[in-house]
Protein backbone atom coordinates (compact mmCIF):
# COMPACT_ATOMS: atom_id res chain seq x y z
CA UNK A 1 0.00 0.00 0.00
CA UNK A 2 3.02 2.28 0.07
CA UNK A 3 2.46 3.26 3.69
CA UNK A 4 5.12 5.19 5.51
CA UNK A 5 7.94 3.30 7.27
CA UNK A 6 10.16 5.06 9.85
CA UNK A 7 13.28 3.91 11.65
CA UNK A 8 13.98 4.52 15.32
CA UNK A 9 15.21 8.03 14.54
CA UNK A 10 11.94 8.96 12.79
CA UNK A 11 13.64 8.87 9.39
CA UNK A 12 11.72 7.49 6.42
CA UNK A 13 13.16 4.28 4.97
CA UNK A 14 12.22 2.73 1.56
CA UNK A 15 10.66 -0.48 2.86
CA UNK A 16 7.09 -0.22 1.54
CA UNK A 17 7.49 0.45 -2.18
CA UNK A 18 7.27 -3.15 -3.36
CA UNK A 19 10.82 -3.14 -4.67
CA UNK A 20 14.07 -4.70 -3.35
CA UNK A 21 16.41 -3.03 -5.86
CA UNK A 22 19.94 -2.23 -4.73
CA UNK A 23 20.30 1.33 -3.47
CA UNK A 24 17.15 3.42 -3.50
CA UNK A 25 14.72 0.63 -2.60
CA UNK A 26 16.53 -1.11 0.24
CA UNK A 27 17.92 -0.34 3.66
CA UNK A 28 21.55 -1.30 4.35
CA UNK A 29 22.88 -1.27 7.90
CA UNK A 30 26.44 -0.35 6.88
CA UNK A 31 27.59 -2.09 10.06
CA UNK A 32 27.07 -5.47 11.74
CA UNK A 33 25.97 -3.65 14.91
CA UNK A 34 22.20 -3.82 14.36
CA UNK A 35 20.93 -5.00 17.73
CA UNK A 36 17.88 -2.95 18.75
CA UNK A 37 17.33 -1.27 15.39
CA UNK A 38 13.57 -0.71 14.75
CA UNK A 39 11.34 -0.04 11.75
CA UNK A 40 7.70 1.01 12.18
CA UNK A 41 4.99 0.81 9.52
CA UNK A 42 1.88 3.02 9.73
CA UNK A 43 -1.10 1.23 8.15
CA UNK A 44 -3.27 4.34 8.35
CA UNK A 45 -6.01 2.70 10.44
CA UNK A 46 -6.55 -0.31 12.68
CA UNK A 47 -6.56 -3.54 10.71
CA UNK A 48 -6.78 -7.25 11.45
CA UNK A 49 -3.12 -8.25 11.04
CA UNK A 50 -2.57 -11.95 10.39
CA UNK A 51 0.82 -12.21 8.65
CA UNK A 52 4.08 -10.26 8.29
CA UNK A 53 6.73 -10.87 5.62
CA UNK A 54 10.14 -9.18 5.54
CA UNK A 55 11.99 -9.53 2.22
CA UNK A 56 15.81 -9.05 2.03
CA UNK A 57 17.14 -6.23 -0.15
CA UNK A 58 18.94 -6.44 -3.47
CA UNK A 59 22.36 -6.45 -1.82
CA UNK A 60 21.43 -9.71 -0.08
CA UNK A 61 21.18 -11.34 -3.51
CA UNK A 62 24.88 -10.67 -3.95
CA UNK A 63 25.78 -11.20 -0.27
CA UNK A 64 23.38 -13.97 0.89
CA UNK A 65 24.59 -13.61 4.51
CA UNK A 66 23.05 -10.13 4.78
CA UNK A 67 19.76 -11.21 6.32
CA UNK A 68 18.06 -10.83 9.70
CA UNK A 69 19.43 -13.19 12.38
CA UNK A 70 16.71 -12.56 14.96
CA UNK A 71 13.56 -10.45 15.02
CA UNK A 72 10.57 -9.35 17.04
CA UNK A 73 7.33 -8.11 15.45
CA UNK A 74 4.83 -6.07 17.47
CA UNK A 75 1.63 -4.10 16.84
CA UNK A 76 -0.14 -1.21 18.54
CA UNK A 77 -3.55 0.31 18.00
CA UNK A 78 -4.58 3.77 16.91
CA UNK A 79 -6.05 4.44 20.36
CA UNK A 80 -2.99 3.19 22.29
CA UNK A 81 0.02 3.63 19.98
CA UNK A 82 2.44 3.35 22.90
CA UNK A 83 1.22 -0.10 23.97
CA UNK A 84 2.96 -2.76 21.88
CA UNK A 85 1.62 -6.33 21.69
CA UNK A 86 3.64 -9.24 20.37
CA UNK A 87 2.88 -10.59 16.89
CA UNK A 88 5.83 -12.92 16.36
CA UNK A 89 9.37 -13.48 17.60
CA UNK A 90 12.34 -15.55 16.37
CA UNK A 91 15.61 -15.34 18.30
CA UNK A 92 17.57 -17.55 15.90
CA UNK A 93 16.50 -17.03 12.30
CA UNK A 94 18.10 -18.87 9.39
CA UNK A 95 15.73 -17.86 6.58
CA UNK A 96 16.67 -14.92 4.33
CA UNK A 97 12.96 -14.07 3.96
CA UNK A 98 11.06 -13.70 7.21
CA UNK A 99 7.49 -14.99 6.85
CA UNK A 100 5.46 -15.59 9.98
CA UNK A 101 3.24 -18.07 8.13
CA UNK A 102 6.11 -20.41 7.33
CA UNK A 103 8.24 -19.62 10.39
CA UNK A 104 5.39 -20.66 12.73
CA UNK A 105 6.32 -17.80 15.03
CA UNK A 106 2.89 -16.15 15.34
CA UNK A 107 2.16 -15.51 19.01
CA UNK A 108 -1.58 -16.34 19.04
CA UNK A 109 -3.04 -19.30 17.14
CA UNK A 110 -6.36 -21.14 17.24
CA UNK A 111 -6.96 -24.80 18.04
CA UNK A 112 -5.96 -25.72 14.46
CA UNK A 113 -2.71 -23.80 14.72
CA UNK A 114 -3.84 -21.00 12.41
CA UNK A 115 -2.85 -17.42 13.32
CA UNK A 116 -5.46 -15.37 15.14
CA UNK A 117 -5.50 -11.79 13.77
CA UNK A 118 -4.21 -9.04 16.01
CA UNK A 119 -5.70 -5.58 15.79
CA UNK A 120 -3.25 -2.78 15.03
CA UNK A 121 -2.45 0.32 13.05
CA UNK A 122 1.30 0.34 13.70
CA UNK A 123 3.63 -2.64 13.16
CA UNK A 124 7.17 -2.52 14.53
CA UNK A 125 10.08 -4.73 13.43
CA UNK A 126 12.94 -4.95 15.95
CA UNK A 127 16.28 -6.65 15.19
CA UNK A 128 17.18 -8.65 18.31
CA UNK A 129 20.29 -10.45 17.11
CA UNK A 130 23.39 -9.49 15.11
CA UNK A 131 26.22 -11.19 13.22
CA UNK A 132 29.65 -9.72 13.99
CA UNK A 133 30.75 -10.40 10.40
CA UNK A 134 27.74 -9.37 8.30
CA UNK A 135 25.54 -6.38 7.68
CA UNK A 136 21.77 -6.52 7.22
CA UNK A 137 19.94 -5.69 3.97
CA UNK A 138 16.18 -5.13 4.06
CA UNK A 139 14.10 -4.77 0.90
CA UNK A 140 10.43 -4.69 1.89
CA UNK A 141 8.15 -5.10 4.90
CA UNK A 142 4.83 -6.64 3.85
CA UNK A 143 1.88 -6.75 6.24
CA UNK A 144 -1.21 -8.84 5.54
CA UNK A 145 -4.59 -8.61 7.18
CA UNK A 146 -7.96 -10.25 6.70
CA UNK A 147 -10.43 -7.67 5.45
CA UNK A 148 -13.63 -7.12 7.41
CA UNK A 149 -17.05 -5.60 6.89
CA UNK A 150 -17.97 -2.68 9.11
CA UNK A 151 -21.66 -3.47 8.75
CA UNK A 152 -23.68 -6.61 8.09
CA UNK A 153 -27.43 -7.12 7.72
CA UNK A 154 -29.83 -9.98 8.18
CA UNK A 155 -33.43 -9.74 7.02
CA UNK A 156 -36.42 -11.96 7.55
CA UNK A 157 -40.13 -12.08 8.32
CA UNK A 158 -42.30 -13.16 11.24
CA UNK A 159 -45.78 -14.34 10.30
CA UNK A 160 -48.97 -14.30 12.39
CA UNK A 161 -52.08 -16.49 11.97
CA UNK A 162 -54.23 -13.43 11.26
CA UNK A 163 -54.46 -9.68 11.91
CA UNK A 164 -52.97 -9.06 15.37
CA UNK A 165 -52.06 -6.25 17.72
CA UNK A 166 -48.25 -6.52 17.85
CA UNK A 167 -46.92 -5.85 21.32
CA UNK A 168 -43.50 -5.82 22.91
CA UNK A 169 -40.42 -6.30 20.77
CA UNK A 170 -37.47 -7.72 22.68
CA UNK A 171 -34.10 -8.91 21.50
CA UNK A 172 -30.80 -10.11 22.82
CA UNK A 173 -27.34 -9.42 21.45
CA UNK A 174 -23.74 -9.38 22.55
CA UNK A 175 -22.22 -5.97 21.85
CA UNK A 176 -18.58 -5.68 22.95
CA UNK A 177 -17.06 -2.19 23.06
CA UNK A 178 -16.86 -0.71 19.58
CA UNK A 179 -19.86 -2.68 18.26
CA UNK A 180 -23.60 -2.17 18.10
CA UNK A 181 -26.75 -3.90 16.93
CA UNK A 182 -29.85 -2.13 15.60
CA UNK A 183 -33.22 -3.74 14.96
CA UNK A 184 -35.56 -2.32 12.33
CA UNK A 185 -39.10 -3.61 11.85
CA UNK A 186 -42.18 -2.81 9.78
CA UNK A 187 -45.46 -4.39 8.83
CA UNK A 188 -44.96 -7.18 6.29
CA UNK A 189 -45.96 -6.30 2.76
CA UNK A 190 -46.12 -2.55 3.43
CA UNK A 191 -43.74 -1.58 0.65
CA UNK A 192 -44.28 2.15 1.07
CA UNK A 193 -44.24 2.10 4.87
CA UNK A 194 -41.21 3.53 6.67
CA UNK A 195 -38.77 1.35 8.51
CA UNK A 196 -39.32 1.61 12.26
CA UNK A 197 -36.56 1.34 14.85
CA UNK A 198 -36.92 -0.74 17.98
CA UNK A 199 -35.20 -0.58 21.34
CA UNK A 200 -34.32 -3.72 23.27
CA UNK A 201 -37.76 -3.72 24.87
CA UNK A 202 -40.39 -1.53 23.24
CA UNK A 203 -43.87 -1.65 21.77
CA UNK A 204 -44.13 -2.10 18.03
CA UNK A 205 -44.49 1.48 16.75
CA UNK A 206 -46.03 0.91 13.31
CA UNK A 207 -49.67 0.91 12.15
CA UNK A 208 -51.79 -2.01 13.35
CA UNK A 209 -53.28 -4.56 13.00
CA UNK A 210 -50.55 -6.46 11.13
CA UNK A 211 -50.41 -9.92 9.59
CA UNK A 212 -46.64 -10.17 9.86
CA UNK A 213 -43.47 -8.22 10.57
CA UNK A 214 -40.44 -7.76 8.37
CA UNK A 215 -37.23 -7.27 10.30
CA UNK A 216 -33.78 -6.04 9.43
CA UNK A 217 -30.93 -6.68 11.85
CA UNK A 218 -28.01 -4.31 11.40
CA UNK A 219 -24.73 -5.37 13.04
CA UNK A 220 -21.86 -2.89 13.08
CA UNK A 221 -18.28 -2.84 14.33
CA UNK A 222 -15.44 -0.35 14.36
CA UNK A 223 -12.97 -3.07 15.30
CA UNK A 224 -11.65 -5.58 12.72
CA UNK A 225 -11.26 -8.41 15.23
CA UNK A 226 -14.45 -7.94 17.29
CA UNK A 227 -17.98 -8.60 16.13
CA UNK A 228 -21.42 -8.19 17.71
CA UNK A 229 -23.47 -11.36 18.06
CA UNK A 230 -27.23 -11.44 17.63
CA UNK A 231 -29.11 -13.88 19.81
CA UNK A 232 -32.88 -13.60 19.67
CA UNK A 233 -35.78 -11.49 18.44
CA UNK A 234 -39.15 -12.00 20.13
CA UNK A 235 -42.50 -10.31 19.52
CA UNK A 236 -45.53 -10.45 21.83
CA UNK A 237 -48.86 -10.26 20.02
CA UNK A 238 -52.51 -10.40 20.91
CA UNK A 239 -54.96 -12.11 18.52
CA UNK A 240 -57.79 -10.05 20.00
CA UNK A 241 -57.79 -6.50 18.63
CA UNK A 242 -58.81 -3.35 20.42
CA UNK A 243 -60.63 -2.43 17.20
CA UNK A 244 -60.72 -3.95 13.73
CA UNK A 245 -59.58 -0.68 12.18
CA UNK A 246 -58.66 2.78 13.49
CA UNK A 247 -57.90 5.76 11.22
CA UNK A 248 -56.99 9.30 12.30
CA UNK A 249 -57.18 12.77 10.75
CA UNK A 250 -57.30 16.38 11.98
CA UNK A 251 -58.96 19.64 10.96
CA UNK A 252 -57.88 22.30 10.21
CA UNK A 253 -54.77 21.20 8.35
CA UNK A 254 -52.98 24.53 8.90
CA UNK A 255 -52.33 26.64 11.99
CA UNK A 256 -50.48 29.86 12.66
CA UNK A 257 -47.23 29.18 14.48
CA UNK A 258 -47.26 30.21 18.11
CA UNK A 259 -51.04 30.75 18.28
CA UNK A 260 -53.26 28.38 20.23
CA UNK A 261 -55.52 26.78 17.63
CA UNK A 262 -58.89 25.01 17.93
CA UNK A 263 -58.76 21.60 16.25
CA UNK A 264 -61.08 18.66 15.78
CA UNK A 265 -59.42 15.27 15.66
CA UNK A 266 -61.47 12.56 13.87
CA UNK A 267 -60.97 8.90 14.75
CA UNK A 268 -62.75 6.48 12.42
CA UNK A 269 -63.53 3.32 14.39
CA UNK A 270 -64.52 -0.09 13.08
CA UNK A 271 -65.12 -2.36 16.07
CA UNK A 272 -66.11 -6.01 15.78
CA UNK A 273 -68.05 -8.07 18.30
CA UNK A 274 -64.92 -10.07 19.15
CA UNK A 275 -62.74 -6.98 19.77
CA UNK A 276 -61.90 -5.61 23.22
CA UNK A 277 -63.35 -2.20 22.42
CA UNK A 278 -61.79 1.21 22.94
CA UNK A 279 -61.39 2.27 26.55
CA UNK A 280 -58.26 4.38 26.24
CA UNK A 281 -56.98 6.72 23.55
CA UNK A 282 -53.65 8.49 23.09
CA UNK A 283 -52.86 11.38 20.76
CA UNK A 284 -49.27 12.19 19.83
CA UNK A 285 -49.53 15.83 20.90
CA UNK A 286 -50.44 17.74 24.04
CA UNK A 287 -53.96 19.13 23.55
CA UNK A 288 -56.41 20.87 25.86
CA UNK A 289 -59.50 18.68 25.36
CA UNK A 290 -62.87 20.49 25.37
CA UNK A 291 -65.38 17.87 24.16
CA UNK A 292 -65.53 14.32 22.79
CA UNK A 293 -68.41 12.94 20.72
CA UNK A 294 -69.13 9.55 19.17
CA UNK A 295 -71.41 9.76 16.13
CA UNK A 296 -72.51 13.20 17.35
CA UNK A 297 -73.37 12.14 20.93
CA UNK A 298 -71.37 13.56 23.85
CA UNK A 299 -69.27 11.10 25.83
CA UNK A 300 -68.06 11.11 29.42
CA UNK A 301 -64.28 11.08 29.62
CA UNK A 302 -61.16 12.03 31.57
CA UNK A 303 -58.05 13.42 29.92
CA UNK A 304 -54.47 14.35 30.75
CA UNK A 305 -51.98 16.23 28.57
CA UNK A 306 -48.25 15.64 29.04
CA UNK A 307 -46.31 18.56 27.56
CA UNK A 308 -42.96 16.96 28.30
CA UNK A 309 -43.81 13.76 26.41
CA UNK A 310 -45.94 15.54 23.82
CA UNK A 311 -49.04 13.38 24.29
CA UNK A 312 -52.66 13.45 25.43
CA UNK A 313 -54.33 10.45 27.06
CA UNK A 314 -58.10 10.03 27.23
CA UNK A 315 -60.02 7.41 29.22
CA UNK A 316 -63.70 6.55 28.88
CA UNK A 317 -66.00 5.28 31.59
CA UNK A 318 -66.77 2.13 29.60
CA UNK A 319 -65.29 0.48 26.48
CA UNK A 320 -66.60 1.90 23.21
CA UNK A 321 -68.00 -0.97 21.17
CA UNK A 322 -69.88 0.93 18.46
CA UNK A 323 -68.29 1.66 15.12
CA UNK A 324 -68.41 5.22 13.88
CA UNK A 325 -66.58 8.52 14.08
CA UNK A 326 -65.08 9.74 17.34
CA UNK A 327 -64.50 13.51 17.38
CA UNK A 328 -62.12 15.12 19.87
CA UNK A 329 -62.34 18.91 20.06
CA UNK A 330 -59.62 20.89 21.77
CA UNK A 331 -56.87 23.47 21.53
CA UNK A 332 -53.22 22.97 20.66
CA UNK A 333 -50.08 25.03 20.26
CA UNK A 334 -48.29 24.50 16.94
CA UNK A 335 -44.71 25.68 16.67
CA UNK A 336 -43.15 23.67 13.84
CA UNK A 337 -43.49 23.61 10.05
CA UNK A 338 -45.24 20.25 10.32
CA UNK A 339 -46.75 18.55 13.36
CA UNK A 340 -47.88 14.93 12.96
CA UNK A 341 -50.51 13.75 15.46
CA UNK A 342 -50.71 9.94 15.41
CA UNK A 343 -53.35 8.17 17.48
CA UNK A 344 -53.44 4.84 19.33
CA UNK A 345 -56.20 3.01 21.23
CA UNK A 346 -56.04 0.71 24.24
CA UNK A 347 -58.03 -1.62 26.46
CA UNK A 348 -57.93 -2.18 30.23
CA UNK A 349 -59.16 -5.74 29.70
CA UNK A 350 -56.16 -6.41 27.44
CA UNK A 351 -53.84 -4.82 30.00
CA UNK A 352 -55.21 -7.07 32.75
CA UNK A 353 -54.80 -10.22 30.65
CA UNK A 354 -51.33 -9.50 29.22
CA UNK A 355 -49.82 -7.66 32.16
CA UNK A 356 -49.01 -4.49 30.23
CA UNK A 357 -50.86 -1.96 28.10
CA UNK A 358 -50.42 -2.84 24.43
CA UNK A 359 -51.47 0.25 22.48
CA UNK A 360 -52.91 -0.51 19.05
CA UNK A 361 -51.53 2.09 16.66
CA UNK A 362 -53.89 3.63 14.13
CA UNK A 363 -53.25 4.48 10.52
CA UNK A 364 -53.64 7.84 8.81
CA UNK A 365 -57.02 8.28 7.16
CA UNK A 366 -56.80 8.15 3.35
CA UNK A 367 -59.56 10.79 3.28
CA UNK A 368 -57.55 13.32 5.32
CA UNK A 369 -54.31 13.85 7.18
CA UNK A 370 -53.14 13.85 10.77
CA UNK A 371 -50.40 16.40 10.05
CA UNK A 372 -50.93 20.11 10.76
CA UNK A 373 -48.83 22.51 8.70
CA UNK A 374 -47.52 25.57 10.57
CA UNK A 375 -47.77 28.88 8.70
CA UNK A 376 -46.37 32.31 9.44
CA UNK A 377 -43.14 33.28 11.14
CA UNK A 378 -41.95 31.11 14.02
CA UNK A 379 -42.38 32.61 17.50
CA UNK A 380 -39.41 33.88 19.45
CA UNK A 381 -37.15 31.46 21.27
CA UNK A 382 -38.68 32.18 24.69
CA UNK A 383 -42.07 33.70 25.57
CA UNK A 384 -43.02 35.68 28.65
CA UNK A 385 -43.15 33.62 31.86
CA UNK A 386 -46.42 33.19 33.75
CA UNK A 387 -45.92 32.63 37.49
CA UNK A 388 -48.78 31.40 39.66
CA UNK A 389 -49.88 31.81 42.42
CA UNK A 390 -48.74 35.22 43.60
CA UNK A 391 -47.77 35.37 46.44
CA UNK A 392 -46.70 31.76 46.93
CA UNK A 393 -47.08 29.89 50.22
CA UNK A 394 -45.42 26.43 50.40
CA UNK A 395 -47.88 25.49 53.18
CA UNK A 396 -51.05 26.55 51.35
CA UNK A 397 -50.17 26.16 47.66
CA UNK A 398 -47.49 23.46 47.87
CA UNK A 399 -46.01 24.36 44.47
CA UNK A 400 -45.29 27.47 42.43
CA UNK A 401 -45.89 27.03 38.66
CA UNK A 402 -43.80 28.65 35.91
CA UNK A 403 -45.44 28.47 32.47
CA UNK A 404 -43.81 29.56 29.20
CA UNK A 405 -43.36 28.55 25.57
CA UNK A 406 -40.10 27.71 23.82
CA UNK A 407 -40.34 28.16 20.06
CA UNK A 408 -38.03 28.22 17.03
CA UNK A 409 -35.91 25.42 18.47
CA UNK A 410 -34.59 22.88 15.96
CA UNK A 411 -32.89 20.39 18.30
CA UNK A 412 -33.71 19.30 21.87
CA UNK A 413 -31.78 21.40 24.36
CA UNK A 414 -31.72 22.28 28.05
CA UNK A 415 -34.35 24.64 29.42
CA UNK A 416 -33.55 25.78 32.97
CA UNK A 417 -35.18 27.66 35.84
CA UNK A 418 -32.94 29.22 38.52
CA UNK A 419 -34.09 30.92 41.72
CA UNK A 420 -31.87 33.44 43.54
CA UNK A 421 -31.95 35.40 46.76
CA UNK A 422 -31.90 39.19 46.47
CA UNK A 423 -28.19 39.00 47.23
CA UNK A 424 -27.61 36.94 44.09
CA UNK A 425 -27.10 33.54 45.77
CA UNK A 426 -28.54 30.68 43.73
CA UNK A 427 -30.85 28.62 45.93
CA UNK A 428 -32.47 26.22 43.45
CA UNK A 429 -32.12 25.03 39.86
CA UNK A 430 -34.62 23.00 37.82
CA UNK A 431 -34.20 21.91 34.20
CA UNK A 432 -35.69 19.85 31.39
CA UNK A 433 -34.38 18.68 28.03
CA UNK A 434 -36.88 19.34 25.29
CA UNK A 435 -37.79 20.94 21.98
CA UNK A 436 -40.20 23.64 20.86
CA UNK A 437 -43.30 23.31 23.07
CA UNK A 438 -45.10 24.67 26.12
CA UNK A 439 -43.25 24.15 29.41
CA UNK A 440 -44.60 23.88 32.94
CA UNK A 441 -41.99 23.82 35.73
CA UNK A 442 -42.95 23.62 39.41
CA UNK A 443 -41.03 24.64 42.52
CA UNK A 444 -41.86 23.50 46.07
CA UNK A 445 -40.27 26.42 47.94
CA UNK A 446 -37.18 24.46 49.06
CA UNK A 447 -33.53 25.10 48.29
CA UNK A 448 -31.07 22.70 46.67
CA UNK A 449 -30.46 20.98 50.03
CA UNK A 450 -34.17 20.48 50.75
CA UNK A 451 -34.51 23.32 53.27
CA UNK A 452 -37.60 25.51 53.20
CA UNK A 453 -36.74 29.07 52.17
CA UNK A 454 -37.52 31.97 54.47
CA UNK A 455 -40.38 34.31 53.52
CA UNK A 456 -39.39 37.19 51.30
CA UNK A 457 -38.71 38.44 47.78
CA UNK A 458 -36.73 36.23 45.39
CA UNK A 459 -35.55 36.44 41.78
CA UNK A 460 -36.04 33.84 39.06
CA UNK A 461 -34.39 33.33 35.68
CA UNK A 462 -35.63 31.07 32.87
CA UNK A 463 -32.98 30.34 30.24
CA UNK A 464 -32.75 28.46 26.92
CA UNK A 465 -29.32 27.73 25.47
CA UNK A 466 -29.63 26.51 21.88
CA UNK A 467 -26.58 25.80 19.72
CA UNK A 468 -26.93 28.98 17.68
CA UNK A 469 -29.26 31.01 19.88
CA UNK A 470 -29.97 31.82 23.52
CA UNK A 471 -32.67 33.65 25.45
CA UNK A 472 -33.60 34.32 29.06
CA UNK A 473 -36.41 35.86 31.10
CA UNK A 474 -36.12 37.21 34.63
CA UNK A 475 -38.63 38.28 37.24
CA UNK A 476 -39.51 38.30 40.92
CA UNK A 477 -41.58 36.09 43.16
CA UNK A 478 -42.78 36.31 46.77
CA UNK A 479 -42.63 33.50 49.31
CA UNK A 480 -45.15 34.06 52.12
CA UNK A 481 -45.97 31.86 55.13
Amino acid sequence: MGRLVLDEYGKKVPLSDGSVAIGGSEWISGTPNVFGRTFTVDLGMDRAISRVRVVPGGTAQIQPEYFIRGYRLEASTQRQPEKWLLLAEQRANFRPTVDTTFDSTWSIVDELGKPVPRRGRYVKLTLIRQDRSNWVSLGDIEIYGAGYERQGQLTGELGFPGPVNAGRLSWQAGTPAGTQVRVLVRGAGEDQAPIWGATRSSLYPGPEPVRGLEYRLVLETADPVITPAFGELAVDWDPVLVARQVLGSVQPETARKGDETHVVYRVELEIGAEDYGVELLELGMALSVEAIRLNGADLAYNWHADNEQGSTQVSFGRPLRDSGVLEIAGKGLFLKDQTAIPVAVGSRAQEALDGYLNWQNAGESPAGTWTVRGIGLPPGLLSEVEVSPRPFSPFRDERLAFGFVVGNLQQPTEVSLEIFSLGGTKVRRLSQIGGARAYHLEWDGHDQDGRLLAPGLYLYKVRVDAEDNAASRTGTLVVAY
